[in-house]
């Protein structure tokens, strides 16, 4: 078993590296010696035959997390949402669908452990990276990636080598041509090249000394003869996943009306894709070469605006624009390291790599390759255009549930009448000799002849324009970048078998093809899905007549326009003749949505709209960004918050109306017990009446009386004296007691 150790295996290069290594059998890629005896043996042969097949076993680390600072503490920052690979979409084609699985399997994912990668060591633990170094036979390191690691475990090795003499070890440094970045040509021939046999005096760019530094530490170490050690200089490796020229892939895919050049654009940059990059490092791995410094570049000597204008042309309008270099660093995606290697100027020549036996992918370069490395960026990030035709009698809903599939899937609505009248617009002001800055006079002629023919055909139809001259704007705007990117959703066309077969007819086809045989469809604008409307007569009638007559008016949905297209439609769409048998036949079934009366309701409408997004799936694009998903949690946290504002309202309104209300109730129940006390005391005062009257008229004058005996005698004890007084007056009268 070899084991060979890879830095940052969930980087792209690592990712794509320790792929090729697992599926490289041993030796396979060395020169086979001369056997010593022809008649060997056969359980030898098979050993033999055995051991080419085994692999490479793959252990590394994963890509150092970020770190900042915080109150003097180093503190972990979490990655940012990892790019993911794009859904594998099945086309039926073999080899189209292998070449996507192909793809995605070769898009890394910042974090995630590739799964034939055996073992994975955390960098931040030395004792277990110091062991795993030592327990590999080969040692790759990135240096871009990983520096300072890099140039620990080399001197490592190094003070260590005597401890494997017995099983010497190779270490390879992948840097960067950056530690050229400042190396002047031979005076004498300034239109030449610098060599790999030029590396002892190559000059770094200010911001990769330490790379050099590294560079050398590594050339040195490789004296020792335990160790064996070599640098590979990389140019600028592009592959499909976060390059550093992923921000023109990705704003061509777009359609931006213009790619950015940084700077005059005339710098020559040197590149290699990350495959043929794989493979130098799998031959240094398998041939252990002689020659300890090499250059990792492709054939190509483009220059910056020339790789621009390539991917704007094949990706996009085809247009750049120069700005200031120091505008980069507005763009949140180029960071200071992509924006140094954008802006290195070098002519390099290829050396030992041009010697190598493997197969190259792209060794003319990016621009020579580009069809391919396009299509591969599209399958390994799921950008294949999502084409739909929407089909269904006219006022079914056709454009409502267009508009709401474009919008669901950012792809394009294509509206035939406007396709038409923009088609035309173009030919006048041509034809006017009005031309936008980009376009060219040489075919005004041919524009003037089409628009007078387009014209006249018109006239002939009572204004109407034929059906070739429609389905001939169509074709060409389902054949525009744009659409070729995202894709479309076509409103209510093709409406007939033949508008169906020559809109969608192959672009090799031949047009004296047998009738009976099988339809054929243009791959690049044939539509996917089918999306039919079944609505009734009656249904469709009475929606239009449920419209306001100033919108019916003059319009195609006038009760004479109407009834028309809807015989005409019902013409061209029976059990026999519909545009849907040709999709069927092309095994693209239609999906029938039914339209009824509670169609126009918006939970109907809504319902069937979330079958139309369940049968077609997840969107074929880059997903929302960044910036959008921030938006998204914002918004939903202003509406979290709206909704606790409103049910903090709502707590204090019902608190508010539980107080008035406990308050109105206090109040009624203290009136209420006022007017009890009140009739008490009313009561209370009507029953001692008599009382008074009888205490008056017996009681009040004998008592009085008395006390004024009392005061003329002053006895000792004035109540008893009193009580006796009270006694003997009413006992000498003889007094009778009223009842009170």
């Amino acid at each position: 078993m070899v084991r060979v150790f890879v830095s940052c295996v969930d980087s792209a290069i690592g990712h794509n590296l320790s792929l090729a290594l697992s599926r490289t059998a041993i030796g396979s890629r060395r020169e086979e010696e001369p056997a010593e005896d022809a008649g060997g043996d056969e359980e030898e042969d098979g050993k033999r035959d055995e051991k080419v097949k085994e692999t490479y076993t793959v252990i590394g680390t994963l890509v150092p997390q970020p770190k900042l600072i915080e109150d003097g503490r180093v503190v972990e920052r979490p990655y940012l949402p990892p790019t993911l690979p794009g859904p594998i979409v099945e086309t039926g084609n073999r080899k189209k669908d292998l070449a996507r699985r192909e793809a995605v399997e070769k898009f890394s994912v910042m974090g995630q452990v590739p799964k034939w990668v055996s073992e994975v060591i955390s960098s931040d633990n030395r004792e277990a990276l110091r062991q795993a170094l030592f327990s590999a036979d080969v040692i790759i390191y990135d240096l871009v990636q990983s520096l300072d690691e890099a140039t620990w475990a080399i001197e490592t090795l190094a003070e260590n080598s005597e401890s494997f003499l017995d099983r010497p070890k190779a270490f390879i440094a992948l840097s960067t041509i950056m530690t050229w970045a400042k190396t002047k040509v031979d005076q004498d021939d300034p239109d030449g090249y610098l060599t790999e046999e030029d590396y002892r005096r190559r000059k770094p760019h200010p911001n990769f000394k330490q790379h050099l530094a590294t560079e050398k530490t590594v050339i040195k170490c490789g004296k020792k003869s335990a160790l064996k050690t070599y640098v590979v200089a990389s140019g600028l490796v592009y592959h499909p996943g976060d390059s550093i020229i992923h921000y023109l892939f990705k704003a061509a895919w777009h359609n931006e009306d213009e790619l950015i050049c940084y700077g005059e654009g005339g710098n020559v940059v040197p590149t290699i894709q990350i495959d043929d990059l794989c493979n130098i490092l799998v031959e240094i791995v398998e041939t252990t070469p002689e020659t300890r410094y090499l250059l990792a570049i492709d054939e190509s000597k483009n220059s910056l605006m020339e790789i621009t204008k390539a991917i704007s042309e094949g990706l996009g309008t085809g247009k750049v624009r120069k700005v200031a270099k120091e505008s980069a660093f507005l763009n949140k995606n180029i960071q200071q390291t992509d924006y140094d290697m954008l802006q290195v100027n070098l002519r390099l020549e290829p050396g030992h790599v041009k010697e190598m036996s493997f197969e190259w992918k792209c060794e003319g370069g990016l621009i020579e390759n580009l069809p391919t490395l396009i299509q591969t960026y599209k399958d390994a990030r799921g950008l294949t255009p999502l084409k739909v035709i929407v089909h269904g009698p006219p006022a079914s809903g056709k454009t409502f549930f267009a508009r709401k599939i474009a919008e669901h899937y950012e792809i394009h609505f294509i509206d035939v009448d406007k396709v038409v009248h923009d088609a035309l617009t173009r030919l006048e002001r041509r034809v006017a000799g009005r031309l936008n800055p980009d376009e060219v006079d040489d075919d005004i002629d041919v524009d003037r002849e089409l628009l007078e023919e387009i014209k006249e055909a018109a006239s002939k139809k009572g204004g109407r324009y034929a059906d070739e001259h429609v389905i001939g704007f169509v074709r060409d705007k389902l054949r525009s970048m744009p659409c070729k990117n995202q894709g479309y959703v076509l409103d209510g066309f093709p409406t007939t078998v033949d508008e169906a077969k020559e809109l969608f007819r192959s672009s090799n086809e031949d047009d004296s093809k047998d009738e009976k045989a099988a339809p054929s469809c243009d791959e690049v604008i044939g539509p996917e899905y089918i999306i039919s409307l079944d609505a009734s007569d009656e249904y469709v009638k009475e929606r239009v007549m449920s419209m306001p007559e100033a919108v019916t008016a003059g319009t195609k949905y006038s009760e004479e326009a109407f009834t028309r297209r809807l015989e005409e439609y019902r013409q061209q769409n029976t059990d026999e003749n519909t545009v849907l048998n040709y999709f069927d036949e092309l095994e693209i079934h239609p999906f029938i949505i039914a339209i009824d009366s509670n169609a126009g309701s918006n939970l109907a409408a809504d319902a069937a709209t979330a079958r139309i997004i369940q049968h077609i799936g997840k969107p074929h694009n880059y997903g929302p960004t960044p910036e959008q998903l921030a938006e998204k949690r914002r918004m939903a946290e202003e509406a979290k918050a709206r909704e606790a504002k409103l049910a903090e309202e709502e707590r204090l309104k019902r608190e508010k109306e539980e107080a008035e209300k406990h308050t109105k109730a206090v109040a009624e129940w203290n009136a209420r017990l006022e007017e009890v006390r009140k009739q008490e005391q009313e009561v209370l005062e009507a029953q001692s009446i008599p009382l008074r009257h009888y205490l008056m008229k017996y009681v009040m004058p004998t008592l009085t009386s008395g006390l004024i005996e009392v005061s003329k005698v002053r006895p000792e004890d004035p109540i008893d004296y009193l009580a006796e007084y009270l006694f003997k007056v009413w006992g000498s009268h003889n007094v009778s007691f009223e009842p009170i």
